[in-house]
């Protein structure tokens, strides 16, 4: 009887230090791998995804649109901002040219007319309008 005793006991001792070994060369490859990721980020190999991000403003004219016949719309404040999150490496690609601020004649009596953005340029990560909406005044041509 002493003698299973002391296999059970070196089975025992076996299956930990196998468990152990195993846990060790487990975190040893996970830990090459984010290490090797590491360098090719440092050598410059790295997907758009982590590069830096910057913000670009433009102030542009507010545009209405679907204005009918013989009236006309003013809009307070005339200019919009437009603020444009954008990776580093396309900053110097966007101009004012890709934007257009516009807002709808309003079908119905509203005290405000809602802004909206259109960007020919698919390089902006967000864009923001400061101010969302205008006051406005009709007059008739």
């Amino acid at each position: 009887m002493r003698w299973s005793k002391d296999i059970f006991t070196y089975l025992l001792f076996v299956a930990i230090a196998f468990l152990i070994w195993w846990t060790n060369a487990w975190h040893k490859q996970v830990t090459e791998t984010e290490n090797s990721q590491a360098v090719q980020y440092a050598n410059g190999k790295h997907d758009e995804a982590q590069q830096m991000i910057t913000e670009k403003r433009f102030e542009l004219p507010i545009e209405v649109v679907d204005v009918p016949q013989g009236k006309s719309v003013r809009v307070f404040p005339s200019k919009a901002e437009v603020y444009v999150r954008v990776r580093i490496s396309n900053y110097e690609e966007l101009s004012k040219e890709d934007f257009r601020v516009w807002c709808t004649y309003p079908a119905s009596q509203t005290d405000v007319l809602v802004l909206h953005v259109d960007a020919s340029e698919k390089k902006s990560l967000s864009i923001r309008l400061e101010p969302e909406e205008v006051e406005y005044l009709i007059e008739e041509n």
